[in-house]
């Protein structure tokens, strides 16, 4: 290798190097340095763009303004207390009957009528949209979708979303479709699932709610998966649910919060009652 070759490689190691630095980002979550391939205002746009065909996904909006500020109300109270809260979250009810819950990169964050009618408090509510923030905060479906399509073609999905060309209108809806279907097949890893119930659960706990919650939502669906698995398959797809990660989030409350009672009443019964009766009067295919 002559002079000149070294020098060309030195030089290019050091572009390298340079490019590994500026994509490398801190998680507001864990204080550590990461790769990320897409910056912040990115994620943000990805979310935005994928949305709408996100909400058609699972039926669309409930069509009741009551119970759609009920949902965003609490899911902003959470954000108030979370590790990312420049985000420009949104939080909605979508029509399916089908219990699940997801939240895109960005902040927005949608939970079907068919999970809220499975839950018994506010609390359960609480805990289902801090988990979803927790995703959010930890970038758990950024990275999710960056390892189920492989860096090359989720760096073309995210150019294709980015453009801001009006001719490339297709190429966008494209990227969006791409977005959603992968989205939607998404399955989190075990620990990504730990981290955001521990987030949930720190999130809601600062928000005045009893964290208790978490493991009462968790051992309502792990007990519902065990007598009817159809039900609940898509759920368990996207977010495995063991009787392990029931212990988890016990043991995550009984250290931190060692205070919270379980079986506490629920303060908010009421309204809570009143809004889940909406849920199953607009949930689709119940």
């Amino acid at each position: 290798m002559n002079h000149r070759q070294s020098t060309w490689m030195l030089l290019a190691g050091c572009l390298a190097l340079l490019g590994l630095s500026i994509a490398c980002s801190v998680n507001p979550v864990t204080g550590k340095r990461e790769l990320m391939l897409i910056s912040t205002e990115q994620e943000v746009s990805m979310g935005l763009q994928a949305g709408p065909q996100f909400e058609a996904q699972f039926d669309g909006p409930v069509p009741d303004e009551g119970l759609q500020r009920y949902v965003s109300e609490i899911g902003m109270k959470l954000v108030a207390n979370c590790d990312r809260k420049d985000l420009p979250y949104e939080f909605k009810c979508v029509r399916s009957a089908i219990p699940n819950a997801f939240a895109l990169p960005g902040g927005k964050v949608f939970v079907t009528a068919g999970l809220i009618a499975c839950m018994s408090n506010e609390r359960q509510l609480a805990a289902v949209l801090g988990h979803e923030i927790g995703h959010v905060n930890a970038r758990h479906n950024v990275k999710g979708m960056q390892r189920q399509m492989g860096s090359e073609l989720f760096g073309k999905m995210v150019a294709q979303m980015a453009s801001g060309q009006e001719a490339d209108k297709a190429e966008k809806a494209k990227g969006a479709a791409q977005f959603v279907a992968g989205m939607v097949t998404m399955k989190y890893g075990r620990d990504d699932e730990y981290q955001a119930d521990s987030l949930g659960i720190k999130y809601m706990a600062r928000s005045g709610w009893n964290p208790q919650g978490m493991v009462e939502l968790l051992e309502v669906l792990l007990a519902m998966h065990d007598k009817e698995p159809s039900s609940l398959e898509e759920m368990f797809q996207t977010h495995p649910l063991t009787s392990k990660r029931v212990a988890e989030a016990k043991e995550t409350v009984a250290k931190a919060f060692p205070q919270a009672k379980a079986g506490e009443a629920d303060p908010n019964v009421k309204t809570f009652d009143q809004m889940k009766a909406k849920a199953i009067q607009h949930a689709t295919k119940l």
